[in-house]
């Protein structure tokens, strides 16, 4: 059964997004782009159906690697061999094709591992291509791509910038050229990635919803025709993909002769200044872009237009400073920028970096510490300090984190060497090398006739390593206390260096306030630092303290987190004076709380109390509610630097 995909030309409005996606047809060295947008905005449409405008490609029949016969010098190994031997490698064409990298891929299926079928019937090392070989010369399309763990991203990110795969693992050394287009989608609602890894996408397009009642008309009759009659749907755009699909063949043909001025450079490096953008990647793909954009209108010069679009699909995802601030582009600043650099401005006069931010006057501030931080420096013997919490006892968790290094006995991380299955294992992931290691040393002693005898005994897997975070809950006391010697000021300080530690770490946090009679959940468990951020910012103060209500909340959604990823490290992070005024169920409200400290304790969840109350002479039962929940301790004072 042909799948037909939806036309590309039959997609109404998100223009930026179809737009970089047919520059980095034109251009593979643009170095991808990055959709990101929320659900059901047509980012999974577009590019499938980017795939059915690209030519033909022709390829050396029965290569794994996708060789090109007119390119010796980008030929792999064997077909190298195979010319230098006097052999005609016959060639075959095919469409470009377009492959899907799944959120559980592991690190052999990406990169490729050792042929173990052939290496036992022959006893010979071979070499079984990945992803990475699959995808040569076509599209490498990553969905909820922040979802991946982060070595995964960092390793096809690697190849996609090199264009070449190296493997070396399990005794084999292999390298075969890489070169794709990559596509990555993500939602941002379920969290970000981090600049390094953006700033590794050459082109970044965030798109919305379309608001205008036209289009949205528009959308649902086009959807509609096509899920009923997709055959008849297709063949009524065929005309307008085919002249798009002709202006990228000519746009590629001619993309090395569009030229550009140096009054362009020079604009290019000035808004790159003016935005603060780190490094020099930003100028370079914004040429390109640039330079692709005019070769896809026809033109033989590249233009301020082409360079004003290029602009806005290279740097407004390079331009954030920290994970609270959003990524965007300050559009007075460019258009100033653009205005300076018209023939009228002036040309030739020496240009002074005029903006830079206006000097102040420094403003003193405290400075905090994230009570994380904080455990790992605790000294044994400090008065106050209540069991540690054994950070270093944990198993791996199903999400991306960074804050523990681990092993683990799954398919899941990196491979660090070879291990004795455990009792009862299905042997599967089996370690090659360490197998037949295992039996060399005792081949003496049996004596057998064939060159090398294996038993059960030498069997060995692959062992692997991988990092790990924590599913921390915030309990923020937002009661009429909190508003004394400026607490939830403090507080909000603590947990403004809290969240940039969860955020270098991969964590997952969510947010309680309890305050008046009960307590509310202000941001579930998420990725997303800026959602923190924001619920953190919008925190009210007021009211009595319902702590026992905070506790019981906590407890519940810590349990519902558990049942999602059995494998991970909840962590209960509180911010409270320790004064409980107010009953939630009926009884003495101090009771309740001492109640529900112990369930945190049978439950096997980590606990951290963070006393906001400054007075050393302090009448609270912060110490005392840590105790029962056998947790950490800690006085607001230590978390100032």
């Amino acid at each position: 059964m042909m799948n037909r995909h939806f036309p590309f030309s039959a997609i109404v409005g998100q223009e930026m997004m179809k737009r970089a996606l047919l520059l980095n047809v034109v251009d593979p060295a643009i170095g991808g782009v990055l959709i990101r947008g929320e659900r059901g905005t047509a980012k999974s449409t577009g590019v499938r159906a980017l795939v059915h405008l690209l030519p033909s490609i022709r390829v050396v029949e029965g290569c794994p690697f996708q060789c090109d016969p007119d390119e010796p010098d980008g030929l792999c190994s064997d077909c190298s061999k195979r010319m230098e031997g006097g052999e005609s490698l016959q060639a075959r064409e095919r469409r470009i094709r377009l492959v899907d990298l799944p959120i559980g891929i592991t690190e052999d299926r990406l990169l490729g591992t050792i042929d173990f079928e052939r290496a036992l019937k022959s006893g010979r090392k071979a070499f079984e291509p990945g992803l990475l070989a699959e995808v040569h010369r076509g599209i490498l399309y990553v969905d909820e791509v922040n979802l991946l763990n982060d070595q995964i991203v960092d390793l096809f990110l690697d190849a996609a910038a090199s264009g070449i795969n190296v493997v070396e693992r399990e005794g084999i050394s292999v390298s075969h050229g890489s070169r794709f287009v990559l596509v990555g989608t993500m939602n941002p609602e379920e969290g970000d990635l981090r600049p390094q890894l953006l700033d590794r996408f050459g082109l970044c397009v965030g798109i919305e919803g379309i608001q205008t009642l036209p289009e949205r008309v528009e959308i649902i009759k086009r959807r509609l025709t096509y899920e009923r009659d997709p055959a008849s749907f297709c063949r009524g755009w065929e005309e307008m993909d085919a002249r798009l699909a002709q202006r990228i063949v000519a746009a590629k043909s001619s993309l090395e002769a569009v030229l550009f001025t140096e009054d362009l450079l020079e604009t290019a490096a000035r808004l790159a200044v003016a935005m603060e953008i780190d490094g020099h990647r930003a100028d370079i793909v914004m040429m390109k872009a640039a330079r692709a954009n005019a070769a896809l209108e026809g033109r033989q010069r590249v233009t301020m237009e082409d360079l004003q679009l290029a602009a806005r699909l290279s740097l407004p995802h390079r331009t954030r400073k920290s994970p609270f601030k959003k990524p965007e582009l300050d559009s007075d600043v460019m258009n100033q920028v653009f205005h300076e650099s018209e023939p009228s401005g002036g040309r030739g006069r020496e240009w002074s970096p005029v903006h830079e931010n206006p000097s102040r006057v420094p403003v003193r501030r405290k400075d905090y510490r994230s009570p994380l931080e904080s455990i790992t420096h605790l000294c044994p013997t400090f008065r106050t300090q209540v069991q540690p919490v054994p950070f270093h006892r944990i198993r791996l968790g199903g999400r991306p984190g960074r804050r523990f290094a681990v092993c683990n006995a799954s398919r899941k991380g990196k491979i660090c060497g070879s291990r004795m299955p455990l009792w009862s294992e299905p042997l599967g992931d089996i370690s090659i090398v360490g197998t037949l290691r295992a039996a060399a040393e005792h081949q003496q002693v049996r004596r057998s006739a064939p060159p090398l005898e294996v038993r059960g005994e030498d069997v060995r897997l692959r062992k692997h390593s991988a990092k790990t975070g924590l599913s921390l809950m915030l309990l923020v006391d937002s009661s009429a206390s909190m508003r004394t010697n400026d607490r939830m000021s403090a507080t909000k300080g603590v947990l403004e260096a809290l969240l940039k530690d969860v955020y270098l770490k991969r964590d997952k946090v969510g947010i309680i306030t309890f305050r008046e009679m009960s307590a509310q959940l202000v941001v579930p468990f998420t990725q997303n630092i800026r959602e923190a951020r924001k619920g953190i910012d919008s925190l009210p103060v007021g009211g009595r303290t319902p702590l026992a209500s905070g506790l019981h909340l906590g407890i519940q959604l810590i349990g519902q987190e558990r049942r999602k990823n059995p494998e991970s490290l909840p962590v209960l992070l509180i911010f409270s004076d320790g004064r409980p005024n107010v009953s939630s169920f009926g009884g003495d409200p101090l009771q309740e709380t001492f109640f529900f400290a112990g369930e945190v304790r049978r439950q096997g969840i980590r606990a951290i109390l963070v006393d906001t109350e400054f007075n050393p002479m302090s009448v609270g039962y912060g110490y005392e509610i840590t105790q029962r929940m056998e947790g950490i301790y800690l006085t607001m004072d230590r978390l100032l630097r």
